[in-house]
Parts: C-alpha cells; sequence; structure tokens
C-alpha cells in the first residue's frame, strides 16, 4: 500500500515550472496595477467649465497683447512728438544764440560809435572857450540838449559860502570880496561851462534870480549859432553879484510864461528857496501861509513847503525837462532829495558834482 502511495505521488518537473510562472507573473500584474496611479474620472460639466476657463485665459491674453501693440503705438507716437520737440528745442537754442551773438555785436558796436562819437565831441570847439587846470571837459550823464534852452543861475546871498556865518559876514563885504569868493566863482565857472556847450542850432536865455528874476538876453530867445549873442548874455549874468533872498517860484513862474516854451532848463543852485510867491486870499493853506511869512530864521521844513508850493504851479501843464546842479549849503538837508523828485517828475536829473569840477 505504501509504496502505491508512493509511486502516485512522482515529482513532475514540468508541472511545477508552469505553475511558478504564471503565479509570478498574475502576481507581477497586481503588483503593477496597485503601484499604477490611475486617473480620475472627469464628469461631462467639469469638463466644460475646463474650456470655458481656458478659453476666457485666451481671450484675456488676446486682448492684453491688443492692449500692449495699442500702448506701444502711444509710446511711438510720443517718442516721435518727444523728437519734434528736442528739434523745435534745438531750433530755439540756435535763434538764442544767434540773438546773443548779434546783441553782443550790437554792443561792440554801438561802443565803438560812441568812442568815435565822443572823439568827434572832444575836437568841436566851444563856443565859449573855457580852459583851467582843474577843468572836466564832461559831467557824466549830464546832456545840454533841445531847441530851446534856458540856464537859471540862483544869485542869492547863500552862493557866496556854503557856511551861514561865513554868508552872513560876506553879505557886508564889498562886490569886489564877494566876487572873489570860492563857492560863487565855482558857480560862474559851471554856467559858463554848460554855456560852452549849448547845441548850434538851438535858442538860449540866461535867467539869474534872487528876489528878482532877470533876463540876460535882449529878446526871450537868443540864437545859440552867433557867437556875439551868446557871449552878450553870459557876460551880463556874470556881472551879477549874490545878495537877498532866494524865490524860484519867481523863476519858474517866469519859464513858465515864455513863448514858445523852453524844452530844458538847467538850474544852478545850492538849496532851496527861503521866499514864494503870496497865497490868494481864498487859499486855505495855514502852514504855508506861515512859512511865507516867517518870524526870524526860516526852517528846513519851511525851505521845503515853499518849494513844493513852486514845484506844484511849475508842473502844472507841459512838463519842462528839468536838471539841476546842486552846490552844497550847510542845514538844507532836504535840498538834494526835493531837487531829484523834481528831475524825477520832468524827465531831467540832479548832480551834486565833485568840489574840483569844473
Amino acid at each position: 500500500m505504501r509504496r502505491k502511495n508512493s509511486s502516485s505521488r512522482s515529482f513532475s518537473p514540468f508541472n511545477l515550472s508552469f505553475l511558478d510562472i504564471m503565479s509570478c507573473g498574475l502576481g507581477a500584474v497586481i503588483l503593477i496595477f496597485l503601484i499604477l496611479k490611475h486617473g480620475d474620472i472627469i464628469s461631462p460639466d467639469q469638463t466644460k467649465l475646463l474650456e470655458k476657463n481656458i478659453y476666457d485665459i485666451e481671450s484675456s491674453i488676446a486682448k492684453t497683447s491688443t492692449d500692449i501693440d495699442s500702448k506701444q503705438g502711444s509710446i511711438a507716437i510720443l517718442q516721435s512728438k518727444i523728437l519734434q520737440q528736442n528739434e523745435t528745442i534745438d531750433d530755439a537754442l540756435n535763434i538764442l544764440d544767434a540773438k546773443k551773438t548779434l546783441k553782443n555785436s550790437l554792443i561792440e558796436e554801438n561802443k565803438k560809435i560812441q568812442q568815435n562819437s565822443n572823439k568827434i565831441e572832444n575836437f568841436l570847439p566851444d563856443i565859449i572857450s573855457k580852459s583851467g587846470d582843474g577843468e572836466r571837459q564832461y559831467l557824466t550823464g549830464l546832456k545840454i540838449e533841445g531847441k530851446r534852452i534856458v540856464y537859471l543861475l540862483d544869485t542869492s546871498a547863500s552862493m557866496l559860502d556854503e557856511n551861514v556865518q561865513k554868508i552872513f559876514r560876506l553879505s557886508f563885504m564889498s562886490d569886489q570880496q564877494k566876487n572873489s569868493s570860492h563857492k560863487w566863482k565855482r558857480a560862474k565857472s559851471i554856467l559858463t561851462w554848460l554855456v560852452a556847450r549849448l547845441p548850434q542850432d538851438s535858442q538860449f536865455t540866461i535867467l539869474t534870480f534872487n528876489e528878482v528874476v532877470t533876463f540876460h538876453s535882449l529878446e526871450t530867445w537868443a540864437d545859440a549859432g552867433n557867437p556875439s549873442d551868446v557871449s552878450n548874455a553870459l557876460d551880463s549874468a556874470l556881472q551879477e553879484i549874490p545878495q537877498n533872498g532866494t524865490n524860484l517860484e519867481k523863476a519858474l513862474i517866469a519859464i513858465k510864461r515864455m513863448n514858445p516854451p523852453p524844452d530844458g532848463v538847467y538850474i544852478i543852485t545850492d538849496g532851496l528857496p527861503t521866499i514864494g510867491e503870496p497865497l490868494s486870499k481864498l487859499s486855505t493853506a495855514l502852514k504855508t501861509r506861515d512859512c511865507l511869512k516867517p518870524r526870524g530864521r526860516i526852517t528846513s521844513q519851511c525851505r521845503h513847503v515853499i518849494f513844493e508850493k513852486a514845484k506844484e504851479k511849475y508842473l502844472n501843464g507841459k512838463i519842462i525837462k528839468t536838471s539841476t546842479i546842486l552846490l552844497p549849503l550847510q542845514g538844507d538837508q532836504r535840498a538834494a532829495s526835493d531837487y531829484w523828485n523834481l528831475a524825477l517828475q520832468s524827465g531831467g536829473m540832479t548832480i551834486s558834482p565833485s568840489r574840483d569840477w569844473p
């Protein structure tokens, strides 16, 4: 029995190898199936949603591309405009440089013309011979110009000296001593210098004033081209002797009444007036009335008031260009500013020359 069983269980190499191979293959398939990740199953709705998102993204990309193209076009236009503006700026700078060059050229040319004019003027003979060691040929900024010119010389007592005490003492001395005072000699020298530079084609007259006004030409207007008329008028004015007070208002009224009127007035004086024309009975200017009749020595404020009264009448109507050569005088602090205002309002100028001029 035992042998029979033993023979029925005999080993078959073929059967064992086939089963092993099949088992291994099946195990490998199962292992592969477990290892590999299977994709999720997507529903149709989800697919449509994904397709819509993809479409929206593509549309957004297309729109963005269009915007980029538009912006690039705008940038190109702006760059073109910038180039045009730069060209315009370059042209403007070139024009400005050309104008600067032209301006500098004109300035240089004007300087040459001025130098030549000064040279010619230096060689022109004066109407009146004027010489001396201390003479200045020209006074900066002051030109004698106009068709009808008035020279107004102050001949009041203050023209004897700049010191009030010396003025008082000299006023009691002889005419010869008065004529020899330095300040008066200087005033006459200034008048001579101004007259010597009269334009040849002009008319002129010389007035002197203190409490009265004196014309020093036979007619209202003398011919500047006639040496005899010029010499006679100047000699007559130089014979005056300083005395009495200063009534500038009367002198200015006389100038305003001249017919035809002057277009240039040159005043030689040393300060503000001390006398004025009486006020009308209807005037209510009590302060001015008090200054016109001072009690004792006239104050600086009253001299200013009298000057303003004279100037107001003088500037009423036709304005006459008026320049003043102001000599020094003690105690008259407002003179320079008042005469400067007169020059400013009339278009003239005021000069306080150095002590060695002319």
